[in-house]
């Protein structure tokens, strides 16, 4: 996955953090955990060949459709 995918994918969850009134003191932990789903979603949901496989996606996917509700 390239950088600037990272950056924005981090910058997207964030804000859907925030959007969705995530105490401050919880974003950084947030965006850690789900800023690869994110990813995905910038992408179209297209994996690269060396891009790290993402442990737990069904479960992290449902979460993050959840925070953004």
């Amino acid at each position: 996955m390239t950088r600037n995918v990272e950056e924005r994918a981090r910058a997207l969850c964030a804000m859907d953090a925030q959007m969705a009134a995530v105490p401050s003191d919880e974003i950084p932990a947030l965006v850690e955990r789900l800023w690869p789903i994110a990813a995905l979603e910038i992408s179209g949901g297209l994996l690269e060949p060396d891009a790290p496989q993402v442990p737990d996606l069904p479960r992290l996917r449902a979460e993050y459709e959840r925070l953004k509700r």
